[in-house]
């Protein structure tokens, strides 16, 4: 460190603070609104900013030693509660933002000590530099490509990579904020660069691999979903085909469940072949205009449900077998709440049924979707009835789709 007057410090602290705040907060998906984000940002970082320059001001001694590496503390507690993102994802952003000032720390002390005699405003300058520069590169380079990633990050990002990241960032930050071997050298100067850029290089390597990780795990789950509607389209023409002589007769007459054609023959066929099974089939479907959701990801969920609902129809024995079934849109969400008749043995095991539910290959494929769409479901079985509960986010569907 340099010194300087409690002025000195209340710059270096507020540029610190203020560093890592927009690192973070750029590269999140807010959870409160704009404004209220904001402002909290502003009254945090006036109060920490104070905070530290106050101890600074009481006991310079101690505040040299411990103000950086408490950083990551004091900022990502805050951080963390104004979030919405996965704790690994926002460790990984929290370590970013502390590497990036030790950076501005090490080349703001160095260059005012090899340049301008250890001056501690021309320290400053570099730092408000280097702050502008960062912050130009995250809105205009970086912000973009990270969200359009962050969904690989959050499903693949684990212990590893965050225990990874901190040790990485901590060893790199003793070296820029420890006093202890700070004597002016060359040797110095070079030792902790290649480290600060080998810290970096690590940063890099750990998100690039998670985010391929996550990309290569989504491109196998699509994989798997075309192979199984593929399966789902064969049985749904088997259907159409069945029920094409009765659709023909009947004609005006048969009510129409959606303005989706492919949906409604969907609904319609399945609707058939449960009545040629004695099952009471009541249907509501509210989902006028574009849901965002893929119409072939919808058939697979209302397919593998309705399947479901059949089968567990008949494996209960019951005298009076009923399938209810609606699909509402609310929003930007996409509702489907089906019950029907099913045996008293169904079992629910780590929020998948046991029995009931056939080889359980229409399920998994069923909840794919779901985690596509980061949406949620939810089964259960009480007093002779299944229940099957799915809510999918249609904005989220819409960002994410390939």
């Amino acid at each position: 460190m340099l010194g300087g007057s409690v002025w000195v410090s209340f710059f270096r602290n507020g540029l610190g603070a203020g560093l890592m705040l927009a690192v973070f907060m750029l590269l999140e998906h807010p959870a409160a609104s704009r404004k209220k984000l904001i402002a909290g940002c502003v009254l945090f970082w006036l109060l920490v900013t104070v905070c530290y320059s106050f101890w600074y001001l009481m006991d310079r001694e101690n505040f040299v030693r411990f103000a950086g590496l408490l950083s990551i503390p004091v900022v990502g507690i805050f951080c963390l509660w104004i979030g919405r993102d996965s704790l690994y994802l926002s460790l990984y952003k929290l370590t970013l933002g502390f590497y990036l000032l030790s950076v501005t720390v090490f080349c703001g002390i160095d260059f005012s000590r090899l340049w301008f005699g250890g001056n501690p405003w021309a320290d400053i300058i570099v730092r408000i530099l280097l702050v502008a520069v960062i912050v130009y590169l995250l809105v205009r380079k970086i912000r973009k490509s990270f969200l359009e990633g962050a969904e690989y990050l959050r499903e693949e990002m684990d212990w590893f990579s965050a225990v990874t990241l901190l040790l990485s960032v901590l060893i790199a930050s003793l070296v820029a904020f420890w006093p202890g071997s700070h004597d002016f050298s060359v040797l110095r100067i070079g030792r902790t660069a290649i480290l600060l850029f080998m810290t970096g290089l690590i940063q890099y390597m750990v998100f690039h691999l998670y985010l391929h990780r996550g990309k290569e795990k989504r491109y196998r789950t699509e994989h798997e979903l075309i192979e199984m509607n593929g399966q789902l389209i064969r049985r749904q023409l088997a259907l159409l085909s069945q029920t094409k002589e009765d659709r023909e007769e009947e004609g005006s007459k048969k009510k129409s469940f959606c303005e989706n054609k492919t949906i409604d023959r969907l609904l319609t066929a399945y609707k058939s072949l449960a009545e040629r099974e004695n099952i009471q089939v009541d249907m509501c479907v509210k989902m006028a205009g574009n849901t965002a959701v893929r119409e072939i990801d919808l058939a697979v969920v209302l397919v593998c449900t309705i399947e479901n609902a059949i089968r567990g129809c008949i494996e209960s024995k019951s005298t009076n077998p009923q399938i209810h079934l609606s699909v509402i849109r609310k929003g930007k969400k996409l509702v489907i709440l089906c019950r029907n008749t099913c045996a008293s043995n169904v079992k629910i095991k780590e929020s998948v049924p046991e029995s009931g539910m056939g080889d359980g290959a229409g399920s998994a494929g069923m909840m794919r979707v779901v985690s596509f769409y980061q949406g949620e479901g939810d089964f259960s079985a009480e007093n002779g009835i299944f229940t099957v509960r799915i809510l999918l986010n249609s904005a989220k569907g819409l960002q994410t789709v390939p």
